[in-house]
């Protein structure tokens, strides 16, 4: 007997992430905007650049957890969504304090936005691995998500695994985030056409 083309429990998910796809279209526009200032402005400081990475993390975190508590997501989705958005929301307010202590003896200039790097990098890789198993909860989407997926876990790898640049962190974070938000924007499309089914 063959499957139908999407369970009740799918159905659900969709149905419960469908009622905010406009959040998701929010944070990939808020995404898009960040990214475009840090690619046209690489030579950013440390503080202008924490400022508007906070503001991405912090919104994308708090999305996170809004769908987190949706109805029909399954335990495990729920609880990666929570983990992930924590783990945003703390790394936006992290990066406000150092946006208000630019000049924290313990750290330079440069060494601030290796760290800042370095923490966005592991980031993009949990959201790589919430988007694999957001992309195993449904059957219209997935290769949106996957792929989505596969530019986070490139973009947590290049960050953490090749030393770069402050200038040369800060073009690949913006270059990521505009690909992102790309990702984002038509997958809240998408996922408003989906709840029409």
């Amino acid at each position: 007997m063959s499957s139908p083309a999407m369970t009740a429990e799918q159905k659900g998910v969709v149905s419960a992430i469908s009622r905010h796809w406009w959040v998701l279209l929010f944070v990939g526009l808020v995404s898009l905007i960040v990214g475009i200032l840090m690619v046209a402005w690489p030579g950013v400081g440390a503080v202008v650049a924490a400022v508007l990475l906070a503001i991405y993390l912090i919104v994308s975190g708090l999305f996170s957890v809004v769908r987190a508590f949706a109805s029909g997501l399954s335990g495990g989705m729920r609880a990666l969504l929570i983990i992930g958005g924590g783990i945003g929301i703390f790394l936006g307010l992290w990066m406000i304090r150092l946006g208000h202590n630019p000049s924290d003896p313990s750290l330079g200039r440069e060494e601030q936005i290796a760290v800042l790097g370095l923490f966005l990098g592991i980031w993009f890789i949990f959201a790589a691995v919430n988007s694999f198993f957001g992309a195993a909860e449904l059957k219209e989407g997935r290769g949106w998500a996957i792929f989505s997926g596969v530019v986070y876990l490139a973009g947590g790898v290049v960050l953490i695994s090749v030393p770069l640049a402050a200038a040369a962190v800060i073009w690949v974070i913006g270059i990521w985030l505009v690909v992102i938000s790309i990702f984002e924007i038509i997958n809240s499309f998408m996922i408003k056409g989906m709840a029409k089914k």
